[in-house]
């Protein structure tokens, strides 16, 4: 995921949206300016609320009346209504003014998928994002990126995860050995699983 973003040394070849994150650095600003991420264990900053947590991935883009705006407590009228449409569609609108070190799991994992969905990225990458979380929220976790496809609103997700049954939920599965590309369709079945971890 790292190399997508260009922060690794890679050998070969990357693409973003046929932006080269390697390259010239208006590449590298587009590419992370239009590309969400939700990280392992999210994140977030605990001791300030869901919707300040939520605002500061539109941070780089604030102008002075936004700063003054969030340093009491408000949303910029800017980022107003799409926060508040998918902090509804996530179920965490309730959740907003709530230090982040309040919420449940599942809370904090929405919060970090609105977050990473404010800016309208068009590429999301969410690493390892059900780890530390009961099989209840985790569910709900993979539900919400399944159901990110919005054709109003198209975002292409890569969800990376050691889980099969994660893998199993979405359309296309690439799978690596030992640096390599070793399956890339659209289901895992006993075959692709030897393929990929080797014989026990």
């Amino acid at each position: 995921m790292r190399a997508i973003l260009g922060a690794v040394p890679v050998t070969g070849t990357v693409r973003v949206g046929g932006r080269d994150p390697y390259g010239p650095a208006r590449d590298v600003r587009a590419i992370r300016a239009t590309t969400g991420v939700l990280r392992q264990g999210n994140d977030l900053v605990l001791g300030v609320s869901a919707r300040l947590n939520i605002l500061m991935a539109t941070s780089a883009a604030w102008r002075a009346s936004d700063w003054l705006t969030v340093l009491t407590g408000r949303t910029p009228q800017r980022y107003a209504d799409r926060l508040d449409a998918l902090a509804t569609r996530h179920g965490i609108r309730d959740c907003l003014p709530a230090p982040a070190r309040h919420l449940s799991g599942g809370q904090r994992q929405r919060v970090a998928l609105v977050r990473a969905l404010l800016s309208r990225p068009r590429l999301v990458l969410a690493d390892e994002p059900t780890t530390g979380l009961d099989p209840v929220t985790a569910a709900a976790a993979v539900d919400a990126l399944t159901t990110l496809a919005d054709p109003r609103d198209p975002v292409t997700v890569v969800v990376a995860t050691h889980d099969l049954s994660v893998a199993r939920r979405f359309p296309r599965i690439l799978a690596m050995r030992d640096g390599r590309l070793v399956h890339d369709a659209t289901d895992l079945d006993e075959s692709a699983t030897t393929e990929i971890y080797g014989t026990t």
